[in-house]
């Protein structure tokens, strides 16, 4: 049991976070004792709050996110199922197609799954127990790009999947899974070519920025 914590710990940066602000909050209290002060006895308080507001933020989102994966993978037996964060696009396309644009909000904070079928690709998002929509799986050159898109306050890089003709494309990014990891731009990129290569085409041909 304490390997497998150990183990943990060692994965997630979050938990590292959480256990240097308890170490400095101990360090605080213990300094202010043996110099007679309490004026910094707030600060290791304040530290000790933030941490576990962290920890149980980063946990409830990890289970979420898992919870989404794992029931469209229910829903799909034998799909690949990715953990995604839908484009502006996305609710744009849910508000034309009447669907609940809540499930694909592009404020950067609702994650989304999609399931890779052989005939289509499905998006997922919220608690439905069916798909938002689909587009045909690419098949060929310009049916799955990397573009510049806008995901809550920031411009980052997508996939677009669809053709041009496809008027109901899936603009997303793939999020590594633990969702923590989602903080390492190689963990970013790894789950974006894992994607790429899941719909069955090369990594280096596709993620290359349009313009």
């Amino acid at each position: 049991m304490a390997e497998q914590v150990g183990s943990r710990v060692k994965r997630s940066p979050v938990l590292w976070a959480a256990l240097v602000a308890l170490v400095l909050a101990a360090v605080i209290r213990l300094a202010g004792g043996i110099t007679g002060t309490s004026e910094l006895w707030p600060v290791a308080v304040g530290l000790v709050v933030v941490a576990v507001i962290v920890v149980i933020v980063s946990v409830m989102l990890d289970r979420s996110t898992r919870s989404l994966v794992r029931r469209v993978a229910e829903q799909r037996p034998g799909a690949t199922v990715h953990l995604v964060v839908p484009a502006t696009e996305m609710a744009e396309t849910a508000a034309r197609l009447g669907v609940d644009q809540r499930a694909v909000r592009p404020d950067g904070s609702k994650h989304a799954a999609v399931a890779l079928l052989p005939d289509r690709v499905e998006i997922w998002g919220g608690t439905v127990r069916e798909p938002l929509w689909s587009v045909p799986r690419p098949r060929g050159a310009g049916d799955l790009r990397v573009v510049l898109t806008r995901i809550g306050l920031s411009s980052m890089d997508a996939l677009r999947i669809g053709a041009d003709g496809v008027p109901d494309a899936l603009v997303v990014r793939p999020v590594p899974v633990p969702v923590w990891r989602d903080l390492s731009r190689t963990r970013r990129q790894a789950a974006m070519e894992q994607l790429v290569r899941d719909l069955g085409d090369d990594p280096a041909r596709v993620l290359v920025a349009d313009g």
